[in-house]
């Protein structure tokens, strides 16, 4: 009996656990479905679980499957599960086997590797090579059978799972970084406790006099609200900006423990996608409506039209369910109709994705949809720069109103593509050489489709040289294939080519005849291959970029696994030792990075920055790098910034999202310093920085100077922030508004930083000659200036011990305080165990500095005299 074992431990009336049921046989299979769970029993572990003839697979993984394949961890075998206990996620009660909570972490497909047989086979044996494809796991692994086989079936109990080095191998811990379900997006300890985000959010609708439901949640209540389309980003701080995702419109709605999924149309589609409907039945939630967009995302991370119609129209269960696991959606959630029994609709927007942001979590195939607030051109021009669809833009204050609108507005972003250059047509007018060139591209079959002419995009020296070259590759037949019903076609005084040139075309979109609108030739593509250039159309993506796309979400991995916008960073040698005296590594360096990249990424937002490389680690040689290499890839963002001294522009980097930061990371970039301004601003700084340097001084008189400077600046109605420099240093610095140049900053920086030399000379001084100090603390206010840069806050530095640039709460500034304490293994843990940062308000609370300028002249003229007002 294949579940005999399981259900000889379980009591079917006294856990929640299935129990399965009857087992159907199984002929030779190399996939199925994966499945990871966490479970909180006496001992936390991983169980790891592989479809295989009708049952899951079972082990007990103590620490987890791990994305480095330096680890080898232990998996214990346990007892087959019933396949349903891979959508299991409860609580076992006290009493029974495995008591404890259980989440599901991850899932997806498995599929052998470089194996033909039947993998159960290779079980026996004690060894298979896998491919996962979930949501965090991804790539190959191996399991394995430790020692020689043995009659013992206790000794055959021990395997391990070992990662394999691929792109996807990385040192990080992927377990604190990602804990939630993928189902329910719950934690662990919010499913055991029960989760008071659904409480909160009923208790808030209840204090806002909203309207009710009374009856059953219908779709017919809740009509869509449509965008207006849009001519041209624009910035405004009243308007938030979405990602305009290539998918289809869903509505949601949970009512009496029942899910439906809606079409725009309002037809029933709950049945074609049961990963969605399993994840909002996960949630712990009894009664809503979201509205969303459900996407399908190709293996390189992007969304994928042509791949989401392979289950758009399926019928078939099984077909169905097998699909949901090789062609996994996810289900973008943007807004919240209805909570509990209230009416969220007329909450203004801004109010009602809060709402939802609280709700929806996790990296499963319900997703939360961010936004960025009045950054619009920005955002624009990351989306056309990654050749997506383009943008919504809705305004913040506005209800949901179940129509058309301009409150949401649909701004498209032009296409580019490269076709082949099958011809041309006479010149007309005042042109000369050609009129148009005719393009095309290739079908599955090898034959070249017509789409369409472009006749603008060129110069009188252009038209010159490609008429010579079309000249040179002229041919009387017709290079494309004969057109069908309805299709373009090339016009009849047409000259043809033989397909050898490709041209880079940026256009509006398809026409649903398969022809493009608005056409013109940006380039020669000169390196690409023709028989590349494969036919589109209106729905397809084939032709895109393949880069995955930038994203203002926290994304974790790219692929069909995880979130569509985020790229990834590989690591290369990430047991190079970078700190020998602790043993710390370059692999332990990007982990540290991407634990904090969630604290750190508000202040690189923007900033051009400059990188400290250190490639055979600390004690070898180092070089500071401000030029982006060519090499870099697409998706790392740069801005050209002319530079004086050199004469010539820089391409600097601008680290917006964790990827980047693991990116520069893997350059062995170990501290990462930024500008006082951003690239919108360049020439306008946004804080004031006061640079405590103890040099020939003690740590405890530069404690007693960074307080001096923040009672000061506390005196003039400012709000200080301190961090440590990563060394013996600190920066006292000050939120300022971007209105200022960086001269009228230092001036008021002087002003400040004489007041507090005036108040305490024995031990204060804004002498730059460190000869001249005589043992007293450097107070650097001359730091603020274009290309002048600091240590990013939760910067590493490069010092025995791997000591970073930390926040601090000033309460914290005392005698025994150490500020090369906080390291790469403890700063994650102490922002968690903080919650809060406590530099933040440099970036929240922006200073105007008239009436504190006002308040200082006296202070100067009087050192004793304290402002009181």
């Amino acid at each position: 009996m294949p579940l005999g074992k399981y259900r000889s431990k379980r009591s079917a009336d006294r856990t929640p656990e299935p129990f399965g049921g009857a087992v159907s046989a199984h002929s030779s299979q190399t996939r199925g479905i994966f499945v990871v769970q966490k479970h909180a029993a006496r001992r936390l572990h991983y169980d790891f679980r592989l479809e295989m003839e009708g049952v899951l697979r079972s082990w007990a993984v103590p620490k987890g499957p791990s994305l480095n394949p330096a680890d080898k961890h232990l998996a214990v075998a346990v007892e087959d599960h019933p396949l349903e206990y891979g959508d299991f996620e409860g609580v076992i009660p006290e009493g029974n086997y495995g008591a404890g909570a259980v989440i599901v972490w991850d899932r997806g497909e498995w599929s052998a590797q470089d194996f033909h047989g039947n993998a159960a086979d290779a079980i026996r044996a004690g060894k298979l090579d896998i491919v996962l494809r979930g949501f965090k796991l991804n790539g190959a692994y191996t399991l394995v059978r430790t020692g020689a086989r043995r009659a013992d079936p206790e000794h055959e109990k021990n395997w391990l799972l070992i990662k394999k080095r691929d792109e996807f191998a990385r040192a990080d811990d992927v377990f604190e970084a990602h804990p939630r379900s993928v189902l329910s997006g719950l934690t662990i300890e919010e499913l055991r406790d029960a989760p008071a985000a659904g409480r909160k959010a009923a208790a808030y609708l209840a204090r806002q006099h909203l309207g009710e439901f009374s009856r059953p949640l219908r779709r017919a209540d809740f009509p869509l609200m449509l965008a207006k389309l849009g001519d041209k980003p624009f910035d405004s701080d009243k308007w938030l900006y979405e990602l305009k995702y290539d998918g289809v419109r869903v509505l949601a709605i949970r009512d009496a423990g029942a899910i439906q999924l809606f079409a725009r149309s309002g037809t029933d589609i709950t049945n074609r996608y049961p990963e969605v409907v399993l994840a909002l039945k996960a949630h712990p939630f009894d009664r809503f409506a979201i509205d969303g967009e459900v996407v399908a995302v190709n293996d390189h991370g992007r969304p994928d039209f042509q791949l989401l119609q392979t289950r758009m129209h399926v019928n078939d269960k099984r077909r169905i369910a097998r699909l949901s696991y090789a062609v996994p959606v996810r289900y973008f959630v943007f807004d919240i109709l209805a909570f509990d029994r209230y009416d969220a609709r007329t909450l203004p927007l801004e109010k009602r994705k809060q709402l939802l942001s609280e709700l929806i979590m996790g990296d499963g195939p319900v997703r939360y949809c961010d936004h960025v607030v009045a950054r619009g051109t920005d955002f624009y021009h990351a989306v056309a720069e990654h050749q997506l669809e383009g943008m919504i833009a809705k305004l913040r204050s506005s209800p949901y109103r179940g129509a058309r609108s301009g409150d949401w507005l649909k701004i498209k972003c032009p296409l580019i593509r490269n076709f082949v250059i099958g011809g041309y047509t006479d010149p007309g007018g005042t042109r000369t050489h050609f009129g148009a060139l005719l393009l095309g591209q290739y079908e599955q079959d090898g034959a070249l489709r017509f789409t369409d002419k472009a006749g603008t995009g060129f110069n009188r020296d252009l038209l010159r040289k490609l008429h010579a070259m079309l000249l040179e590759r002229a041919q009387s037949n017709s290079p494309f294939r004969k057109a069908q019903f309805n299709e373009p076609s090339p016009a009849k005084d047409a000259h043809f080519v033989r397909p050898e040139l490709v041209g880079k075309i940026k256009f509006s979109e398809w026409t649903d005849h398969g022809g493009v609108r608005q056409p013109s030739f940006l380039e020669l593509a000169e390196n690409a291959d023709p028989r590349q250039c494969l036919y589109e159309g209106p729905n397809g993506l084939s032709n895109r970029a393949t880069e995955p796309i930038v994203s203002i979400e926290e994304l974790d991995t790219s692929g069909r696994n995880g979130k569509i916008e985020k790229p990834v960073a590989s690591v290369t040698h990430p047991e190079k030792v970078f700190w020998p005296e602790q043993g710390y590594t370059k692999g332990d360096l990007v982990a540290y990075y991407r634990l904090i990249a969630k604290w750190m990424l508000p202040y690189l937002a923007d900033r051009p920055v400059m990188l400290t490389r250190f490639p055979d680690g600390i004690e070898g040689k180092m070089f500071y790098q401000k030029d982006a290499p060519a090499f870099v890839p697409s998706w790392i963002r740069t801005a050209k910034i002319y530079a004086e001294d050199s004469q010539r522009e820089i391409a600097y980097f601008i680290l917006d999202n964790e990827e980047a930061i693991a990116y520069v990371a893997n350059l062995a970039a170990i501290t990462i310093h930024i500008w006082s301004s951003r690239v919108t601003s360049l020439e306008h700084p946004d804080w004031l920085l006061f640079d405590i340097d103890p040099k020939g001084s003690t740590t405890r008189a530069a404690f007693r100077v960074a307080q001096e400077v923040a009672r000061v600046l506390r005196e003039v109605g400012l709000e200080p922030c301190l961090k440590t420099s990563g060394q013996m240093g600190l920066h006292v610095v000050v939120g300022l508004a971007p209105k200022y140049t960086y001269e009228q900053a230092k001036m008021f920086s002087e002003l400040v930083a004489q007041t507090v030399v005036n108040r305490i000379p024995k031990i204060a001084t804004i002498n730059r000659n460190p000869g001249s100090r005589q043992g007293r603390v450097y107070i650097d206010y001359l730091q603020l200036g274009h290309g002048k840069t600091i240590a990013a806050p939760f910067s590493v530095r490069p010092v025995p011990g791997a000591a970073v640039s930390a926040p601090m709460r000033w309460t914290e500034l005392h005698s025994t305080l150490d500020p090369s304490s906080y390291n790469i293994k403890n700063m994650a843990a102490r922002m968690n165990r903080l919650k809060r940062d406590p530099f933040v308000d440099v970036l929240t609370k922006k200073a105007i500095l008239e009436e504190p300028t006002h308040r200082l002249e006296p202070m100067l003229a009087h050192p004793g005299r304290r402002n009181r007002s």
